[in-house]
Order: structure tokens, then C-alpha cells, then sequence
């Protein structure tokens, strides 16, 4: 069995399992949350944010013209349509573990969430190899442009491996889990991704208004108008 073509694979940090994940450090990452297979077999962690990409950002509640310092994740917000939601995962066991295809569950699904935009700087050279979930879709597929991933994928040993997956939407706030079926020689199950026990979330951007990246600095969001 291959590993996946489509896959993004990055050198990963180490992080440790003793009975939970205990350490994970991801550069430019502003939040993360881990998960333990009831079977403790595999664990995955999950960081939720923008990184080389210059196509999405964040969307807050409208609190005026007043900028935004851009210093981590802002307060309150969502993650906007073409972010990123980076899987890590580890088997715990040192045994080989295939992961089948990722099912993708829609758990609601809302109009555009309101507020405002707040883009990330562009980066020239953008991430390459993500898996794409279209949460328009009826049925929503986690692979490349649409078209399913290159799944099984083995994981050997307790090496991680890292899959970055970009969540797209044109009208709605939808919040989503992933459902990630594993099997190895001695049993199966299921991995749940999600934000630390509560759905994954990603709004699209058409009902906000835009914020512009302050120039020359790149230190703050303000309002388009100013600066």
C-alpha cells in the first residue's frame, strides 16, 4: 500500500502520548486541539489557522473602524472560507496503521456569518499539496480540487504524519467533523477530528465587510478607508 500523492507531508514536530497528547509546537498556528482513539492505538492533533496563503482569514463581530492589532488568532472569530485545518497524526503503538477515506459530517449549516473580514497577508510561496473539502456540497469529499484522496494511507510506526485540509465555502457557516476510519493488525476504529471536543467551523466571507492589512508594517488590520 502507497502513501498518498495528494497528501501534504511536512516534517512535523515531535509530540509525545502518555495516555493524552501532552506537546505539540506548529509555527504560525493559533489554535490546536488533540484527540485519543478510544482504542489508544492513534492520536491526532488538530491546528486550526491561515498560513502561506493569502486567500483567507478570519471573520469577527463588527466593532467599528477601530484596527485590529495582528497578534495571533483575533477574539472571537471564525475561520474564513480557504483556511486551513492541519491533521497531524501518530500511531501509539509502533505498528503499521491504514487510514481509509475521511468522511466528512456536516453537523449545521448557516447563511455567511456577518462582521468583519480580516485577510492574512499573502505569502509568495502558498502551500502546496492540500486536500480540499467544498462544504457546498451535498455530500462534501476530502481530496484534491473536489476529486477523492488518495486514500487507504498507511502510518508507520510513531512517526507523524501531517495532512493539511482546506475547508471552502461560498454562502454558508457550516460547522464539520472529520471521521477518519483506521484499521491495523490487531483491530479498527474511528479517529474524530474536531476543535477540542466541539465541531470544526468556517465561515464563507461574502457577508462580511473587508478589512485592509495595514501597509508598510503588516501589523495590524484597519479599516480600508484608513491608512
Amino acid at each position: 500500500m502507497t502513501r498518498s500523492r495528494c497528501a501534504r507531508r511536512e516534517r512535523p514536530q515531535p509530540f509525545a502520548v502518555s495516555g493524552v497528547i501532552t506537546l505539540l509546537f506548529l509555527a504560525s498556528v493559533y489554535v490546536w486541539t488533540s484527540v485519543l482513539s478510544p482504542e489508544g492505538r492513534i492520536a491526532a492533533v488538530t491546528s486550526i489557522g491561515v498560513r502561506d496563503h493569502c486567500a483567507s482569514g478570519w471573520v469577527v463581530p463588527d466593532a467599528g473602524d477601530a484596527p485590529i492589532p495582528m497578534a495571533g488568532r483575533p477574539s472571537g472569530s471564525v475561520l474564513g472560507s480557504g483556511g486551513t485545518v492541519t491533521v497531524t497524526v501518530r500511531g501509539l503503538t509502533g505498528g503499521a496503521i491504514v487510514l481509509d477515506q475521511p468522511v466528512v459530517e456536516v453537523v449545521s449549516r448557516r447563511t455567511a456569518l456577518p462582521g468583519v473580514f480580516l485577510p492574512v497577508p499573502c505569502d509568495p510561496a502558498p502551500v502546496s499539496g492540500v486536500l480540499t473539502v467544498d462544504l457546498d456540497e451535498p455530500t462534501a469529499v476530502l481530496g484534491p480540487d473536489g476529486a477523492p484522496a488518495d486514500f487507504p494511507y498507511r502510518v508507520t510506526g510513531t512517526a507523524p504524519d501531517r495532512f493539511v485540509i482546506r475547508p471552502v465555502s461560498t454562502t454558508d457557516d457550516v460547522e464539520w467533523r472529520l471521521r477518519v476510519p483506521w484499521r491495523s493488525g490487531v483491530g479498527a476504529g474511528e479517529l474524530v477530528v474536531d476543535d477540542d471536543g466541539t465541531p470544526l467551523r468556517t465561515t464563507a466571507t461574502s457577508a462580511a465587510r473587508p478589512f485592509c492589512v495595514e501597509q508598510p508594517d503588516s501589523a495590524r488590520w484597519v479599516s480600508c478607508g484608513i491608512g
